[in-house]
């Protein structure tokens, strides 16, 4: 429980735990079982031996009838002979996470369990404790109950069972022959039909009052496993999460012992795996086409498992509709919408995708099966989205150097990508080739030995590292702030409080709108942690545009080279001259950006270069806003400045802002590395900037020097 809580592996006390039980002796089911999760979860290379000898344990201890009892039967072949279905879920367990490990397991472990499970199923749905002769619940059985059924789900799972089984891997002209064609499994369907049924998180269900904590664990196991996030109307995981919030002691236990607090542990811990990416359910006009969007019901399954850890935790993923509140579909940083026809989007639905993408979420679209319907509709779709509200967005064809290709696996072949950019990052993916059937498959390889499977599995990994960032993905739970829109007619005036202050946006020919949100997130902080009005409706204004002088403060970003007229220099000039403040950054890093705006500041002050603020300057000491501390580059920038040999690759307390001075004041300050993606609260990968948390902190000590000094 502590190790999927985040307790390190080195910590003391779990250093300690470890030795004892890799100490253990192989004795009791439960006990071996868990030993082997342990060692697993901790260190699977390191514990490999022991690994291997608990698995042999276990698949020894197996009986004929595919259960476990409490001890091996070598050991004592009268005791408990007849198995039971908790010792045989955590037997199940042990070796399903050894397995994982890379040990081998003999394949009739499996099928041994699996047929127990099939054969035990009672005839509601669920399963009981223990399995007896005339299983369809005689009189002298006891009916199914909630952690048991859940066990039973999950050991069908493990076991490699799946809901709904597809047909042969193969892949013929781009496309798979079996897409779409599936057989429930009976079995496993009828298991969580109980659940949904029977749901509760107040007891183990239907009526029986303890083992409550050993039911919320199964129930976890299955929604996991599944991919659920409901149990018919019922989130599963958020309603187990605010039962067990609401009943924690203040000592931080739940229930009568150490085993129920593992328990609850270990529901909140796994169940809170942050969900990387959602599938987006949409309905066919055709009701005999009304699956048409889950086609491959195993696609993001497989790509989850296939990503693991690989972004520093474990992920996980789940269906969710256009109706959802924009907070909720922001919860993943991706969306996937797919089908053999494409979706009629209604205006509704299309103004959430905008703001999903706006709000620095990522949509990937994908022609199943290459479906040549499903791009044609794309194509049509992409040409409208941004159109309708006057902005030129324009779907492109992918370089091969475009970041996403580089961005965890290194991809030489572009595989027909497309993609639409927005601000700093390309926000919308569309393969017009097949992708998700190719994930459903998992491990496809043809007669040539090309590696379908992986491909698309890297191209789908590459495009989720691209989205997040390669950062910390929020876990299921957390609040996604979402920046605020700030809309109004035309012929609406602004109300402007007195005092409050203004911030413009100089306009010039090398991206200057790049960051849209930038300045509406900066007020927003200047209002909360400062207490300082700040107007957020952003001006967007030339330098030679008499309107600046209402704007004390000006900012200016860009992702591309530009030129300016000796007569916006002028202006711009005279502007920071009678008391006005330029602050800037080059969005993104962008090294075209920063080399024009050298020259820019060259001939705006010939006598007054750019020059690295001092050490004592108040913008690093915290005088005005808060103590920087040591500001963080975003991976991107951390690595190359790692590779150049720089002694602060990781971060800095003085990051290398620049100023100029005229007769004692800082009229200008600038950043070559980037802040205001930051501001603007996406994660573009290719951004050579500073991480989130820190960004912001930089430009709000930026703006509060500008306005009290």
């Amino acid at each position: 429980a502590l190790l999927n809580a985040g307790v390190p592996a080195d910590d003391p006390v779990i250093v300690r735990a470890l030795a004892s039980i890799a100490a253990a002796p192989h004795e009791q089911t439960y006990t071996v079982a868990l030993k082997a999760q342990v060692l697993a979860a901790a260190n699977p290379g390191k514990y490999a031996k022991a690994l291997r000898e608990s698995a042999e344990w276990l698949t020894t201890a197996q009986l004929e009838n595919g259960m476990w009892t409490y001890q091996h039967p070598k050991e004592n072949p009268r005791a408990w002979g007849r198995g039971d279905n908790s010792n045989t879920q955590f037997a199940l367990l042990g070796l399903h996470e050894a397995s994982k490990a890379g040990i081998h397991i003999d394949p009739r472990v499996w099928v041994r369990s699996r047929k127990h499970f099939e054969n035990t199923q009672i005839v509601d749905g669920g399963w009981t404790y223990y399995w007896q002769e005339g299983y369809r619940m005689p009189a002298n059985q006891t009916p199914s109950y909630g952690s048991m059924t859940a066990a039973g789900v999950a050991s069908l799972f493990i076991c490699g069972q799946q809901l709904h089984v597809g047909g042969a891997k193969r892949f013929v002209d781009g496309a798979y022959p079996s897409c779409g064609k599936y057989q429930q499994n009976e079995r496993i369907a009828a298991g969580l039909g109980w659940l949904t049924k029977n749901f509760t998180v107040e007891t183990n269900p239907p009526n029986r009052g303890g083992w409550v904590h050993y039911y919320l664990y199964g129930l976890e196991r299955v929604g996991m496993i599944s991919g659920l996030q409901h149990f018919g109307p019922h989130d599963w995981y958020r309603e187990g999460a605010a039962k067990l919030l609401q009943e924690q002691r203040g000592d931080g236990s739940w229930g009568a012992s150490v085993r129920d607090t593992a328990f609850g542990l270990l529901f909140l811990a796994k169940g809170n795996r942050p969900v990387l990416v959602q599938k987006v359910q949409w309905t066919h006009p055709d009701k005999r086409k009304g699956s048409d969007w889950n086609r491959n019901i195993h696609d993001l399954e497989h790509l989850t498992a296939f990503v693991a850890d690989k972004f520093g935790k474990r992920t996980t993923w789940q269906a969710t509709t256009l109706d959802a509140p924009l907070e909720s579909l922001r919860m993943s940083p991706v969306l996937l919408i797919t089908g053999h026809d494409f979706p009629n989007f209604d205006a509704a639905d299309r103004e959430t995708l905008r703001r999903y993408v706006e709000s620095g979420g990522t949509l990937l679209f994908e022609a199943c099966c290459g479906s040549e319907d499903f791009r044609t509709g794309f194509r049509q779709f992409a040409a409208i989205l941004f159109r309708e509200v006057g902005k030129d967005y324009r779907l492109r064809p992918l370089a091969p150097d475009h970041p996403v290709f580089d961005s965890f696996y290194h991809l030489e072949d572009p595989y027909g990508m497309e993609g639409i950019d927005i601000g700093c990052k390309t926000g919308i993916f569309f393969s017009p080739n097949a992708l998700s059937c190719l994930w459903e498959m998992e491990d496809y390889v043809d007669g040539s030995k090309k590696a379908w499977s992986e491909m698309a599995l890297q191209i789908g990994t590459n495009v989720c590292a691209y989205a997040t960032g390669r950062e910390k993905l929020p876990d299921k739970l957390s609040v996604v702030q979402i920046p605020k829109r700030q809309e109004r007619k035309v012929d609406e005036p602004e109300l402007v409080p007195r005092g409050a202050v203004r911030i413009a946006r100089l306009v010039h020919n090398g991206d200057c709108t790049s960051d849209p949100h930038a300045l509406v997130s900066l007020a927003s902080m200047l209002r909360d942690d400062a207490a300082v009005d700040v107007v957020a409706q952003s001006a967007d204004l030339r330098a030679t545009d008499e309107a600046l002088y209402d704007f004390p403060v000006v900012f200016m970003t860009g992702h591309y080279g530009f030129q300016m007229s000796p007569e916006d220099i002028a202006a711009l000039r005279k502007y920071l001259q009678r008391g006005g403040f330029l602050f800037a950054d080059a969005c993104c890093g962008q090294r075209e950006f920063d080399t024009a705006f050298r020259e820019l500041a060259r001939r705006l002050f010939p006598d007054a270069p750019l020059a690295p603020l001092p050490e004592d300057h108040p913008i690093y000491t915290g005088e005005v806003g808060v103590a920087l501390g040591e500001v963080k580059y975003r991976p991107i920038l951390a690595q190359e400045l790692q590779r150049a040999g720089v002694k602060e690759w990781r971060g800095t307390t003085r990051p290398p802002l620049e100023g100029v001075v005229l007769d004692g004041r800082t009229v200008l300050i600038y950043s070559k590395y980037d802040f205001s993606c930051a501001l603007e609260g996406d994660k573009p990968y290719s951004c050579r900037g500073y991480t989130d948390a820190d960004g912001r902190k930089l430009a709000f000590n930026i703006v509060l020097y500008a306005i009290a000094f």
